[in-house]
């Protein structure tokens, strides 16, 4: 990859620090409160151990997080996600899907990368009962030709990144 060729997004400013900011929080809070509730003096070292315990839950968080990267370079885009990773070049995007939530770009031929078949076989995951991606966006992830961009709206709402994405793909357009 050619380094001057190369930009590099990573996930919205909001994904990337709130779940890690509260861990932080509770960490700071835990020792504090246990040092100041008098039923629990015996137990300061415990406060202390799990505000580290915390601490840590919310670097590794933060972390995992910035690990998720969008890549767009002269050879095409990669997605990197803490499990896989999506490839193809940049004649095979046909449009972008900016549907609010459901952000994407939408290939002409299937990505044979092995983070498509990764992605693929766990596309029907589930978070507290609800689906993460749309019915539509499930068939496209089975046929290898869907890149979920919903965690980079943040940059696409802000022209940043579909700019970028619109000087680079030949057939770029939205969908």
């Amino acid at each position: 990859m050619n380094v001057a060729q190369r930009k590099v997004y990573h996930i919205s400013p909001l994904r990337l620090w709130l779940a890690p900011a509260i861990f932080v929080i509770v960490a700071v809070l835990t020792p504090v409160v246990v040092a100041f509730d008098a039923s629990l003096s015996g137990s300061r070292n415990v406060g202390i151990f799990m505000g580290i315990f915390f601490f840590a839950l919310g670097l590794g968080m933060y972390l995992l997080l910035r690990y998720t990267r969008l890549v767009l370079s002269t050879d095409g885009i990669k997605l990197y996600q803490v499990g896989y990773v999506l490839e193809t070049d940049w004649d095979n995007v046909a449009h972008l899907d900016d549907s609010p939530d459901a952000e994407g770009l939408v290939l002409h031929r299937p990505m044979t990368c092995s983070g498509a078949f990764k992605l693929s076989k766990h596309r029907n995951v589930r978070i507290q009962g609800g689906a993460l991606f749309s019915d539509e966006q499930l068939q496209l992830i089975a046929e290898h030709r869907l890149i979920p961009l919903n965690a980079f709206a943040y940059r696409l709402k802000h022209n940043q990144l579909r700019d970028e994405l619109a000087r680079r793909a030949p057939a770029f357009s939205t969908g």
